[in-house]
C-alpha cells in the first residue's frame, strides 16, 4: 500500500486506540491525514486506482473501531480546520452572519467562533465533542437543537473526485442522520447564526456545560451516547430501569452516572463494549418491547 503523491502524512498499520475517544481500537493498515484539501483529491485518486476501502475520521468521538482493525484506509482531516465569516445580512428576524467552517475543524471551536462575535444558534453544542464534519453526518444535537437546525450549505468531495454544493434541504436532515452518499467526504458547511446579547449568549454555554458535566461522565474515555433515542423516551432511562446501570464486561462498564454511556475504565477491549451492547438491547428489548438502536459508528473486524 503506496501513496506516491501524497504530501501530508501516512502510518501503516496504524492503532486506532490512539485516535478514538473511546481509547479503544486494532490497527488500520493506513491512517492518512492530507494535507489540504487538494491533497484529499490526490489522496482519493490514490485509493480508488488500488481499489481500497475507504472511511472518513472525524474527531473519533462517536465511533467504536473493532479488535481486529480497519482492512482499508483511515482518513483524518485535521489539517482541514479553517473558519471564517462568509456573509452578513439582515431580515425581519434580525442580523445574521453565515459561518463557514472546514469539516476538520472541532465543533468546540465553531461554537467558540460564534460566542466571541456574539452569535446566537449554536449553543446547543456546548460540551459536544468531535468535529464540524462528524456533527453534521450524524446531525448532532441535544434537547436545545440538531446541528442541521442551522446548516445553510455543504460541500461534499465524491468518490469520482468531484466536488457539490448541497443546501441544507437537500440533506435529509433527520433524528441523528443526514443523507451524505456513500463514499463521499464532507468537506465544510456554512451555518447561519444570527446576532445576540454577547452576555446572555455566554452564560448560557456555561450554564448548559455545568449540567453537561453533572449528568455524563465528563473525563472519562467514552463515545458519547451508546443508543439513539426510542421515539418520545430516552434510552439511558430505560437501560436503568432494566437494572443495568454500572453493568461491566471486562473494562468496559455502563457509566453509574449516566446509563447510555459505556466508558472504558483503562483496559476495555472493543469487544467488551460490544458484548454490554448486546445485553443492553436484549435486556431492554425484554422489558420494554423496544429495539435499541447504536447511536456510535462501528466500524473494522473482530
Amino acid at each position: 500500500m503506496k501513496f506516491t503523491n501524497v504530501r501530508g502524512e501516512v502510518k501503516l498499520n496504524e492503532s486506532m486506540s490512539g485516535h478514538t475517544s473511546f481509547r479503544i481500537g486494532g490497527p488500520a493498515d493506513a491512517l492518512v491525514v492530507p494535507a489540504d484539501r487538494d491533497d484529499l483529491i490526490t489522496l482519493l485518486a490514490e485509493i480508488r486506482e488500488q481499489g481500497m476501502p475507504y472511511v472518513v475520521l472525524g474527531g473519533g468521538t462517536n465511533l467504536l473501531v473493532r479488535d481486529g482493525g480497519y482492512r482499508g484506509v483511515v482518513i483524518s482531516l485535521k489539517q482541514m480546520t479553517a473558519i471564517e465569516v462568509v456573509r452578513e445580512y439582515r431580515s425581519l428576524g434580525g442580523s445574521f452572519t453565515v459561518v463557514r467552517a472546514d469539516a476538520g475543524a472541532a465543533l468546540a471551536g465553531l461554537l467558540s467562533f460564534s460566542v466571541e462575535r456574539g452569535l446566537t444558534g449554536l449553543e446547543f453544542a456546548t460540551g459536544i465533542p468531535g468535529t464540524v464534519g462528524g456533527a453534521l453526518c450524524m446531525n448532532a444535537g441535544t434537547a436545545q437543537g440538531e446541528f442541521g437546525d442551522i446548516v445553510d450549505t455543504v460541500t461534499l468531495l465524491a468518490p469520482s473526485g468531484d466536488l457539490a454544493v448541497r443546501h441544507s434541504e437537500e440533506m435529509g436532515f433527520g433524528y441523528r442522520t443526514a443523507n451524505v452518499p456513500s463514499g463521499h467526504i464532507v468537506l465544510d458547511a456554512s451555518v447561519i447564526l444570527r446576532h445576540g446579547d454577547a452576555g446572555k449568549i455566554k452564560e448560557q454555554v456555561r450554564t448548559l456545560m455545568e449540567q453537561r458535566k453533572a449528568r455524563q461522565p465528563w473525563g472519562m474515555p467514552s463515545a458519547g451516547s451508546v443508543f439513539k433515542n426510542p421515539m418520545d423516551e430516552a434510552a439511558g432511562k430505560l437501560i436503568e430501569a432494566a437494572g443495568l446501570k454500572g453493568l461491566t464486561a471486562g473494562g468496559a462498564q455502563l457509566s453509574d452516572k449516566h446509563a447510555n454511556f459505556i466508558v472504558n475504565t483503562g483496559n476495555a477491549k472493543a469487544a467488551d463494549v460490544l458484548a454490554l451492547m448486546e445485553t443492553v438491547r436484549a435486556k431492554v428489548l425484554d422489558m420494554h418491547r423496544i429495539r435499541l438502536e447504536p447511536e456510535i459508528t462501528i466500524i473494522g473486524e473482530d
